[in-house]
């Protein structure tokens, strides 16, 4: 009988080790069920101030982590948290361990941000999935958000300002060529704003389209 050589020998037992770590870490659906509801249950927690549900649904073995969320709830902000699709935001990281990435939002009175990254690490203890690591805490209070908010408008104003120049310059171009369809495409650009402005450039604009006035000639018969 043929020995295995040492190459194949060590792939067979990476094979199966594998194999073994993944079917012991891989959740089934009761498991999926719960660390969902856990997630639901943490942001409707926070967005009521409830600190002794969010003891609940945190591992006693990370104080530090509860009275961390703890401090930065504050009142007024609404959260809400979009992990879907389930499967393709989890990843196992180790034997009853798991990490769900999410985006989450925030909304107050005259704002709201959304699209913001957090994360979750999961560990099942006693047959319950806790949570034992997240940077979600980092962002609960108005700080944060606020400065997510002051970076958006440092990037976002000056944008802004040049693409109104952009259609107020196709505005005026308009009301003062010559063209056929003129008075639809004023409206065009008084309603439809920016995307009107830039089909505006394209179609009109750039081809140079005018339309002179008529011309009206007298002839003279000379006596």
């Amino acid at each position: 009988m043929r020995k295995l050589s040492p190459i194949l020998f060590s792939v067979s037992l990476f094979l199966a080790a594998g194999a073994t770590v993944f079917a012991q870490t891989a959740l089934s659906l009761a498991d999926k069920q719960q660390i969902t509801n856990n997630l639901d249950s943490l942001v409707q927690a926070v967005n009521v101030g409830d600190i002794q549900k969010i003891s609940a649904l945190i591992s006693p073995n990370n104080q530090t982590l509860q009275s961390d969320i703890q401090e930065r709830i504050r009142g007024g902000i609404g959260y809400q948290l979009n992990y879907s699709p389930f499967d393709k935001n989890v990843e196992i990281i180790g034997q009853d361990q798991v990490k769900i990435k999410a985006k989450f939002a925030a909304s107050g009175v005259g704002w709201n941000v959304s699209g913001l990254s957090t994360y979750f690490v999961f560990e099942k203890q006693n047959n319950q999935w806790l949570i034992t690591d997240t940077d979600f805490y980092k962002k609960l209070g108005t700080d944060y958000v606020f400065r997510i908010l002051k970076w958006v408008l440092i990037f976002g104003s000056p944008i802004f300002l040049l693409l109104f120049v952009f259609w107020f310059w196709m505005l005026i171009d308009c009301a003062k060529r010559e063209f056929d369809d003129k008075a639809l495409w004023i409206i065009l650009l008084i309603f439809l704003n920016l995307s009107a402005a830039i089909l505006y450039f394209f179609i009109v604009k750039r081809k140079n389209i005018t339309r002179k006035p008529l011309e009206f000639k007298l002839r003279c018969s000379s006596s």
